[in-house]
This record gives structure tokens, C-alpha cells and sequence, in this order.
């Protein structure tokens, strides 16, 4: 049993706005777990919270701290390192610390564009009404629906997954673990958040099919299980528990 974590009294609330589960999200979450920092999740719950949220793109997510946003989740780790130096995030070595974060632009570089590609190719048109709304790119693709969620279709791989050469660039994943715990080091980083993110959902089963996918590959569906356990378990990407007031989301 994994507790979530209680803000301390006295201490900064943190607030992480963003969709559970999405991988950007997860990324941000589960270093705010690594860092041992409470936060609040908020998630949305129309499209209107994306551009409330974030006016500059309309992408989550948004982390706030005393009064201050940080969007992008880059950005986002950048400023936790800074803010809450331990653990770090990167290797103390240059040489590995560059490793890391190479690997964790290839993450954002490689897959998101192998998921985006399969989802844009069959799951619904553009949403016109939306297109210059500044809700961000998932939602003017018609990806998210009216209450600020995934739409259920985006997980059906009824036609098929991302395709071969995403299978590749799991293999490719492999090769750069080795036989390490964790990308690089034997402790996580930001590039363990990063593949972390990326692949969690599949753990979870949320794209049918998927974590059989990755199960194919044990060693890297046990570090998935390994960064789970070492982030604080199932639950820990949902931060404290929020009290909300009916039909309503904080500002």
C-alpha cells in the first residue's frame, strides 16, 4: 500500500494541472514523487480549461507554485531541479547527465511521433469549430472530447497498433538500458521520467493490446514496473486528493 502524500502546513501547494495518465502529465508527476514534493492534480474537465490553463498554447501541462506557472514539461523539470535540489534529476557526471537528456529529447522526438502519426491517421477528422481556438493540438485533431478527456477512441487499436517501427524503437529502448535499473545510472532521471510517460500507459493496459506489447520485451515491462515502484507506486501520479465543488474546477 502506497500513501499518498499530506501538504505540510506551512509548505508551498503545488498544483500540477493536466489529464492523469497522458504522458507529459505522468513525466511531471512522477518527478514531483521522486522529489518527495505534494502536489495537487487538477484535471480538466472542459476544453475550456486547456486555454484557461494555458492562454500561450493551450497544452498541458501547467505546473503552479506561489502564484508562478511553468508550462512545458522540460520547462517544468528544469524549475524543480532548480527549486528542489534533491534529488537531482541529472547524473552528477556531464558526460551521463548529457546522455540523459538527449535520450529524453529522442523519447518526445521518436514516439510522440509514432503514436501521433497512428492516431491522426484513424481515429476522427480535425475538429473545425476548434482548429484556431487555442485548446492545443490534441484538441483541434478532434482527440479531445467536450468534457476535457480522451476520447475512448483513441485507445481502440482495432486497426492495428503504431506499427513496426515504433516495435523497433522499443528494441532500440532496450539497447540503450543494458543491463542498468535505470537509463544511464543506476538511479532514475529526468530520462527515466521521460520513457516512463511514454510508456505507462501501455503498462496499464489503457491501449488494448498494449501491455502485451510491452510484456514481450520483460526486461523493459519490468522497468516500467521498477520506475513505478521507485516513483511511489499505482496511485502516487494522482498527487493529494482534491476537494472540488460541484461542477466546478479551481482557477
Amino acid at each position: 500500500m502506497y500513501p499518498r502524500p499530506v501538504v505540510p502546513s506551512g509548505e508551498p501547494e503545488i498544483l500540477l494541472y493536466g489529464q492523469h495518465l497522458t504522458p507529459y502529465t505522468v513525466k511531471v508527476a512522477r518527478g514531483l514523487c521522486l522529489k518527495k514534493q505534494p502536489f495537487r492534480l487538477i484535471e480538466p474537465t472542459s476544453l475550456e480549461d486547456y486555454r484557461r490553463w494555458n492562454p500561450e498554447t493551450g497544452l498541458l501541462p501547467v505546473l503552479e507554485i506561489d502564484g508562478r506557472r511553468v508550462i512545458d514539461s522540460t520547462a517544468i523539470l528544469d524549475f524543480l531541479d532548480e527549486r528542489f535540489p534533491e534529488p537531482p534529476f541529472l547524473s552528477e557526471d556531464p558526460r551521463v547527465a548529457r546522455e540523459q537528456r538527449r535520450l529524453e529529447a529522442w523519447i518526445a522526438e521518436t514516439f510522440d511521433f509514432y503514436i501521433m502519426r497512428w492516431i491522426k491517421s484513424r481515429v476522427l477528422p480535425p475538429d473545425p469549430e476548434n482548429a484556431n481556438a487555442g485548446f492545443g493540438v490534441m484538441s483541434r485533431l478532434g482527440l479531445i472530447g467536450d468534457d476535457g478527456h480522451l476520447r475512448a477512441e483513441v485507445f481502440d487499436t482495432t486497426h492495428g497498433g503504431p506499427g513496426p517501427e515504433f516495435e523497433r524503437r522499443l528494441d532500440d529502448l532496450l539497447n540503450f538500458l543494458g543491463p542498468r535499473p535505470f537509463f544511464f545510472a543506476e538511479r532514475p532521471s529526468r530520462a527515466d521520467l521521460a520513457v516512463f510517460g511514454t510508456f505507462y500507459a501501455m503498462y496499464l493496459d489503457l491501449y488494448p493490446g498494449s501491455r502485451a506489447l510491452l510484456a514481450s520485451r520483460p526486461r523493459l515491462f519490468a522497468y516500467v514496473g521498477r520506475m513505478e515502484a521507485a516513483t511511489g507506486g499505482p496511485d502516487a501520479g494522482r498527487g493529494v486528493s482534491l476537494d472540488r465543488g460541484p461542477g466546478g474546477s479551481p482557477p
